[in-house]
């Protein structure tokens, strides 16, 4: 059975919501679908590898996430060839801040030349279900 890694580093501060506690480890994460930089919508079972995936949650404008972003890099190089691709999800509201835009993480992307799916939780529905809070 593929396993399921998950990181919930790297999100910028969400005012004034409650966040249910997320998944524990071990805990079938319910499957979703969200709009990669490529245009194209991908679902959990098409992002998973051989052996699980890691998902990240990131954006654009925080700067915290902007010291890691290396990191996330290497954290794919080293474990996609080993059946665990990364996925990073930005979860920001971009009325909030148009850096966190579909665009500007299509523009990002390329820059970085992310080899990962960076996908856009649109209506910030996805993110409240692993927990991720920051």
């Amino acid at each position: 059975m593929k396993s399921l890694l998950f990181s919930l580093a790297f999100l910028t501060f969400i005012p004034f919501k409650t966040i249910a506690p997320g998944y524990a480890v071990g805990d079938k994460v319910q499957s979703f679908e969200l709009k990669n930089v490529d245009n194209k919508m991908y679902a959990l079972k098409d992002l998973m590898g051989k052996s699980g995936v890691i998902v990240v949650f990131t954006c654009n404008s925080c700067p915290v996430a902007k010291k890691y972003e290396q990191r996330i890099i290497d954290l794919d190089k080293k474990f996609a060839p080993q059946g665990f691709p990364v996925v990073a999800i930005n979860p920001n509201d971009p009325s909030m801040d148009a850096e966190d835009s579909f665009a500007a993480m299509q523009v990002r992307s390329k820059e970085m030349k992310y080899a990962f799916k960076y996908l856009f939780d649109d209506g910030q529905k996805v993110f409240p279900r692993f927990g991720a809070t920051r």
